[in-house]
């Protein structure tokens, strides 16, 4: 059987008009699993698996590193701390702290997982349990923050980082009394990181700089002996791919009330969105594709297996990926509908993937049980479908093996976890040798509920599977080829619309704060398309403005967070980033804010949410 592993990475689009990161999720996660997680795959010969990542994830990593750089080159400390773009960043090049920066710091440097992140460290524990305290506070004084802050960012880095660092080592071993010199230079890392970081995905660290070489090399900001050790091995490799720009729910962008269909099939609680549809929904989709079209062209695509570089040789003539200039798509959320896939195939992309919940409701039956074709029992779900007379190419999700790796596993011990997978896809393979597996999930949320990062899962999982007989890691560009025959392939004349979750977009509509979201988003188009209609020469800039400023509010984020089943935190954390979006585009065309987007769109009624609601199953229909 084959086997495609993909990860997907991404974040909404946090950056106020001024440049200023109203949450830290990028860096922080850049400097965690954006790295580690290719790492791990170059680390394991023989393994092949694909990562995901949106153009507005880069676009912001890209921000990070050019401002922490410029930042670490001003000798002034209040120049530096303001050309930091991120409040969380801000104290390591800080010489003094106000009291109100203070509290600030003592609620926003908990954000780690204390049994994962934070207990694994005493020094960290011991200041993490007394900012927490009410007591005693005014016996702490700015090193006690200063060090909090430092713990903070030594909890978030990665087992990368962590394990083969010298530099981290020190901070570490170190564990108190910070200096702003230690400080500086820990930023300093940090920044050397994330700038490496960028080149795993194939793209320049900064705007304008040469693009890397493919596939990449390990940093030299690892201990000499693992590097040593490393560059004698054959490396793993990975694919890159990509999700529309600003990661929007592509079906409801073109189609709202789409929404309505897959609440109807999948038998749910839906309150109609009202609004006969989003103004211009379609033109809006494909900017979003515009977007991504110039990153397919900036980055490593069809390079993975071409250009004779590569650590791993293909059965068929390399020079074939140079003609062909396959692009694969995951679709923000796995979201599909046929007027989407239409699009997709549109704008050239070659395969693109949904949730196994989808296909049973487009082909009517339980994609798990079996089917006679071609003289053999074959699994729908494990097959490849192709739409209609197009050269897009579609698979699917298995939902119950992609959620075990986020929700069941973390709590058990890695090798154990990594063992029950492979045999699970062992007996997929026993009952049909032509399968192909597609375990598809969050590459970044899951891994801080694993021990150590989900390094010894992970290079478990990988060890194993590089090395089974039974089981064949494939690249997606690699889909066609191995499926391109006829007699392998399925055709699919029609889709539900629907996403990877329970086969709807409950996440994103059909409940009263994510409605008003959209309303409020739509009208906030509308006025956008008339004014740009009225308005006269010089104004191509306010437009592009007002034209991003929608992107980014369009994402997909600000509608999953909205509503009961979130908690309320995160809700009024994003709802107001969201809403900050809908007021820039009136403020850049003059125009006066409506006094409702003002108003919190956040729930008060909160159910309590699996992961703290970052990560939802793909729970299966019960056919």
């Amino acid at each position: 059987m084959n086997l495609v592993l993909w990860w997907h990475m991404h974040q909404p689009d946090y950056r106020d008009v001024s440049g200023e990161f109203m949450l830290p999720w990028v860096y922080l996660h850049a400097v965690k699993d954006y790295i580690d997680m290719p790492l791990n795959i170059m680390a394991n010969p023989g393994m092949k698996a694909n990562i995901n990542i949106t153009p507005v994830l880069i676009s912001q990593w890209r921000d990070y590193n050019y401002l922490i750089e410029k930042a670490l080159n001003e000798e002034d400390p209040a120049v530096a701390s303001r050309t930091i773009p991120d409040p969380f960043l801000r104290p390591l090049v800080a010489t003094r702290l106000e009291g109100g920066l203070k509290t600030w710091m003592r609620e926003h440097y908990r954000w780690s997982n204390y049994d994962k992140m934070v207990s694994r460290y005493e020094n960290y524990r011991k200041i993490f349990d007394l900012a927490a305290s009410e007591e005693n506070l005014h016996y702490l004084n700015d090193n006690f923050y200063f060090d909090l802050c430092v713990w903070f960012h030594i909890s978030w880095c990665g087992e990368w980082i962590k394990r083969y660092d010298p530099f981290m080592h020190y901070f570490i071993s170190k564990g108190q009394g910070f200096t702003l010199q230690d400080r500086r230079l820990f930023l300093k890392r940090l920044n050397e990181w994330m700038k490496y970081g960028l080149t795993l995905y194939g793209f320049s660290p900064l705007r304008g700089e040469e693009k890397p070489s493919w596939p990449p090399e390990y940093p030299d900001l690892i201990d000499k002996e693992t590097l040593e050790w490393l560059k004698i091995r054959k490396k793993g490799i990975y694919q890159v791919t990509l999700s529309p720009y600003s990661h929007p729910i592509i079906p409801l962008l073109i189609d709202v009330h789409s929404g309505a269909i897959s609440a109807q099939i999948t038998d749910i609680r839906y309150e109609p969105c009202e609004i006969s549809n989003y103004a211009q929904g379609m033109e809006s989709a494909k900017a979003h594709m515009d977007f991504t079209a110039r990153y397919f062209e900036e980055g490593p695509f069809n390079l993975s297996l071409s250009g004779g570089n590569s650590p791993a040789k293909s059965t068929y003539r390399e020079d074939r990926w140079e003609e062909s200039k396959i692009k694969v798509l995951w679709p923000s959320e796995g979201s599909v509908s046929s007027q989407a896939l239409e699009l997709f195939n549109e704008y050239g992309i070659n395969i693109c993937a949904s949730g196994e919940e989808v296909l049973s409701i487009s082909v009517g039956l339980d994609v798990h049980n079996p089917i006679f074709m071609n003289g053999r029992n074959s699994v729908p779900l494990y097959k490849v479908y192709k739409w209609k007379d197009t050269n897009l190419r579609i698979i699917f999700r298995d939902s119950g093996l992609s959620d075990l790796i986020g929700f069941t596993y973390a709590r058990w011990r890695g090798d154990d976890a990594a063992n029950d997978l492979v045999r699970r896809l062992n007996e997929i393979d026993d009952f049909d040798k032509d399968a192909l597996v597609s375990i598809i999930l969050d590459g970044e949320n899951a891994w801080e509920y694993y021990y150590e990062n989900g390094f010894y899962f992970l290079n478990d999982f990988y060890s194993l599977i590089s090395s089974s007989v039974k089981i064949t890691p494939i690249l997606l560009e690699e889909v066609c080829h191995i499926f391109g025959d006829e007699s392998k392939y399925l055709r699919l004349d029609y889709i539900y619309p629907g996403s990877w979750i329970n086969g709807n977009f409950r996440m994103w509509i059909g409940e009263k704060e994510k409605n008003k979201a959209w309303e409020f988003l739509n009208k906030a188009r509308e006025t956008f398309l008339k004014w740009k209609n009225t308005s006269g020469k010089g104004y191509d800039e306010k437009i592009r403005l007002v034209e991003r400023q929608l992107m980014a509010a369009e994402g997909s984020d600000w509608f999953w967070w909205l509503g009961k089943d979130n908690p309320v935190f995160s809700q009024t954390s994003m709802e107001k980033i969201f809403r900050n979006y809908l007021k820039n585009i009136y403020r850049i065309m003059d125009e006066p804010v409506p006094d409702y987007i003002y108003k919190s769109l956040a729930s008060t009624e909160n159910l309590i949410s699996e992961a703290g609601g970052i990560m939802k199953r793909g729970a299966k229909q019960p056919w």
